[in-house]
C-alpha cells in the first residue's frame, strides 16, 4: 500500500502556484476577464507546465487538477467563484492569482 507523501504534493502545490501566476500575468496584461473558458485554458498550460519539468510526481499533479467531469465548464461566461463550497486547488490558484496580479 502506497501512502500520501505531503511533501510531494506540497511541492506540487507550490510549482503549481509559480506556473498559474506568470499565466495569469500574461492574460491579465492582455486584458483579458476571468472567463470559465480562461480557467480552463490556465489550469491546462500550468498542468502541461508541470508535466514538462518531468521531476514531479505524476499522482501528485492529478491531485491538484479540477475534476475530469467537467467542474470547470468551457463556456465564454465570467466565472463566478465566491459561492458555496470547495474549489479544486487549481481554480483557487487560479483565483488568488486573478485577483492579487496588476
Amino acid at each position: 500500500m502506497k501512502f500520501l507523501q505531503g511533501h510531494k504534493l506540497f511541492a506540487v502545490r507550490e510549482r503549481m502556484a509559480l506556473a498559474v501566476n506568470g499565466i495569469v500575468e500574461r492574460h491579465r496584461s492582455e486584458g483579458r476577464i476571468l472567463t470559465w473558458r480562461l480557467i480552463y485554458e490556465i489550469e491546462r498550460e500550468a498542468l502541461r507546465k508541470l508535466a514538462d519539468a518531468g521531476d514531479l510526481d505524476a499522482r501528485y499533479i492529478r491531485m491538484v487538477r479540477s475534476s475530469r467531469w467537467g467542474y470547470v465548464p468551457r463556456v465564454d461566461e465570467p466565472a463566478d467563484l465566491d459561492g458555496p463550497g470547495e474549489l479544486p486547488i487549481a481554480v483557487i490558484l487560479i483565483r488568488k492569482a486573478y485577483r492579487s496580479l496588476h
